[in-house]
């Protein structure tokens, strides 16, 4: 991990300024031991004059995106059908399997989440806000069988619910390729993923019966990086400064989750995860939603605003 570094350097850094406050060393400091102060330029991530995005730009972005929702969704299909066989099978080890296979594949798609209405909700809704919580009827989807699976360890009752997400999940497949994906919800979803994922699945609310959270985080990485990978150009052209600081948090956070799953294949509960391991997962995940939270204003679609001129006059920038 990256963090520690950093950390020290920045102990460091504080170190040398209260030396410098108390007179440690006196006029005696060399110009190797306080480097003159880096220049603005270097230290500002934006300019001031970025080339405006035009709503066009964004049409082959999203027909990708789109094109990577499908294909993980045919996927998550079979997932599903085999989460029904163990279901009916009274396999609860091979439905928590395929529970975990499925709610992964969906974790990978969060850009597109706006634009799937109601069969959202539905798939991957949670109880928090509904009248009863995990007793309403609207209490659904993959979440509700979650609950099934492992906080009341029965298949039974997991079954009119997997039935029903079978159903859902077609209707979505078929209704992806029409969807519209708004071009300012697509670029504000490449850090709202992230900070989703710290806010729900770090947080433990998300998923708090299988512990899934760092599987999750995982797809939501993925995910992620696929809608970075449709935006690079337009980002690149515009800063590539933010592109880099964003690739290198990118990187860190993925380096992370590798560590913390190991080389067995099994991804672990995050629960059983050490404190100090959680921790720094949560920070690199929170750096990375704060270099990613750049790309809006890089490549924001929206027109400019008029601006008032000094003599009243309305100008657009």
């Amino acid at each position: 991990m990256r963090a520690r570094p950093i950390v020290l350097c920045g102990l460091a850094l504080i170190v040398s300024l209260v030396e410098i406050g108390c007179g440690g060393g006196g006029e005696e400091q060399t110009t190797a031991q306080n480097p003159p102060a880096s220049p603005l330029a270097a230290r500002v991530l934006l300019s001031g004059n970025i080339p405006r995005v035009r709503a066009a730009d964004f049409e082959r972005p999203t027909a990708i995106y789109r094109r990577h929702v499908l294909s993980e969704l045919a996927p998550m299909q079979r997932d599903v059908e085999q989460l029904r066989g163990a279901i009916a099978a009274g396999d609860l080890p091979g439905a928590r399997r395929a529970w975990l296979a499925a709610d992964a594949r969906y974790e990978s798609i969060g850009a597109a989440y706006g634009a799937f209405g109601d069969l959202d909700a539905r798939i991957n809704g949670g109880s928090g806000g509904l009248s009863g919580g995990v007793s309403s009827p609207e209490f659904t989807g993959l979440h509700r069988i979650e609950l099934a699976l492992w906080g009341r360890r029965s298949t039974a009752d997991a079954a009119p619910y997997a039935d029903r997400l079978a159903s859902d999940l077609r209707a979505l497949r078929h209704a992806v390729p029409g969807i519209e994906i708004e071009p300012l919800e697509y670029v504000l979803r490449s850090h709202e993923v992230l900070e989703g994922a710290l806010d729900l699945q770090l947080s433990g609310r998300e998923s708090p019966w299988s512990g899934s959270a760092l599987l999750a985080l995982r797809s939501n990485l993925h995910g992620t990086e696929v809608v970075l990978g449709t935006l690079r150009g337009l980002i690149r052209r515009r800063s590539p400064r933010v592109l880099q600081r964003i690739e290198v948090s990118l990187d860190e956070l993925a380096q992370a989750i590798r560590a913390a799953a190991g080389t067995g294949g099994s991804v672990p509960r995050w629960d059983r995860l050490t404190e100090t391991e959680r921790t720094a997962i949560a920070g690199l995940t929170a750096a990375a939603a704060e270099q990613l939270a750049y790309v809006p204003e890089v490549v924001d679609p929206r027109p400019p605003l008029p601006q008032k001129s000094a003599i009243g006059t309305e100008q657009t920038g």
